[in-house]
């Protein structure tokens, strides 16, 4: 009977949204062919361009931040002669502080033969495919389609029909969401598979499926022994592909509580409203505190919020595993917002419960 259910949400998705699929695949192509024309035209090449091994990048890497080193170094001492100078984060100190400590892990990982995160094209696409802008949008199209599982019966006059055959609510409410998570699924890995052979293109190489990387634990200081997590590549993209769908999951059960308690305009409008506005609001919030207290850090608490914690994929992405970072991101954060991200999930998914076995029903 369940299962009946669950396929039942299924060809009652795929019948009504179908043209919402058929939109985010045109836009993935256009995407796609926005990228391929813009290498043309900078790279004047059709085809994709020979692989480029990681340690000859690192190589790369370290002779731009020498040169970039001794340029700052120059204008410092240039400085100290006239007595000028820059004040604030912006200032000649700061920059060469970034510099030495990105020769310097960039070093380390040479010196310890470990591969940084971007070194290879499935790596990529689980930071950029799992946990960026493409997350950021498809999470919105995921929480629009939900808010519609009980309100869009309900507005249809059809959830008392439900509820009148042998069923009880919590195989209704388990039904849609099982649905709904497996649509998701299924769009996420079609959009992941996508981003990766673009990039797999840029890059000249599908690349390696069983090496290992390296992830800082806080990429706002210097690599080493412990400050490094090192991975598996398969292990790493299950673990950002299981990150992307428990923010799915959160999303869903916000949109399934919005959904049992108003109707079908209601629910769109609010959910929508918050997936967009609030982290809107949560980013003019994080400017007034900056600019009151003059540091960053009396913001982080922000991050915790539900709707920042959606793709905590996203706090891995700056920390590529050579060179510093920002404040707040690195496995540590990864897990914290991990556990943040499951608590809100279960709080929804609870009150979602709690409000349709409440609400009264009818025809």
């Amino acid at each position: 009977m369940f299962f009946s259910l669950v396929r039942n949400e299924l060809e009652k998705t795929w019948r009504s949204r179908w043209i919402v699929f058929a939109v985010v695949g045109g836009i993935f192509i256009l995407i796609a062919g926005g990228l391929y024309t813009y290498y043309v035209f900078s790279q004047h090449r059709w085809s994709p361009p020979p692989a480029v091994a990681w340690q000859t990048l690192l190589h790369s890497e370290i002779a731009s931040n020498q040169q970039t080193l001794a340029q700052l170094q120059a204008i410092k001492q240039q400085q100290s002669s006239t007595g000028g100078g820059f004040r604030g984060g912006f200032g000649v100190d700061a920059g060469i502080a970034r510099a030495q400590q990105g020769i310097a892990d960039d070093q380390y990982l040479l010196d310890n033969n470990i591969a940084p995160l971007q070194s290879f094209s499935l790596t990529l696409a689980a930071v950029f495919g799992l946990g960026g802008i493409f997350m950021f949008l498809l999470i919105r199209i995921f929480g629009w389609l939900a808010s519609e599982q009980i309100a869009g019966e309900r507005s249809d006059r059809t959830i008392a029909i439900l509820l009148s055959r042998p069923m009880s609510r919590d195989q209704l409410l388990l039904a849609k969401a099982v649905a709904s998570f497996l649509i998701s699924l299924a769009v996420v890995l079609v959009s992941f598979l996508v981003i990766y052979a673009m990039l797999a293109f840029i890059l000249g190489s599908i690349g390696p499926v069983n090496g290992q990387v390296a992830i800082a634990i806080d990429g706002s200081k210097p690599l080493g022994a412990g400050n490094l997590v090192v991975m598996d590549i398969p292990v790493f993209v299950l673990m950002c592909l299981g990150a992307a769908m428990l923010g799915v999951l959160c999303v869903q059960a916000m949109s399934l509580l919005v959904s049992a308690v108003t109707g079908r305009w209601a629910a769109i409008g609010i959910t929508l409203a918050v997936l967009f506005g609030a982290p809107l609001v949560s980013g003019i919030v994080t400017v007034v505190i900056t600019l009151i207290s003059g540091s960053t850090g009396n913001t982080h608490f922000l991050n915790y919020l539900f709707f920042n914690v959606l793709t905590p994929v996203s706090s891995i992405a700056p920390v590529f595993g050579n060179g510093p970072a920002g404040a707040g991101t690195g496995m540590s954060e990864f897990a914290a917002q991990i556990a943040t991200l499951a608590a809100w999930t279960i709080a929804f998914f609870a009150a979602a419960w709690l409000v349709f076995h409440r609400k009264q029903e009818t025809g």
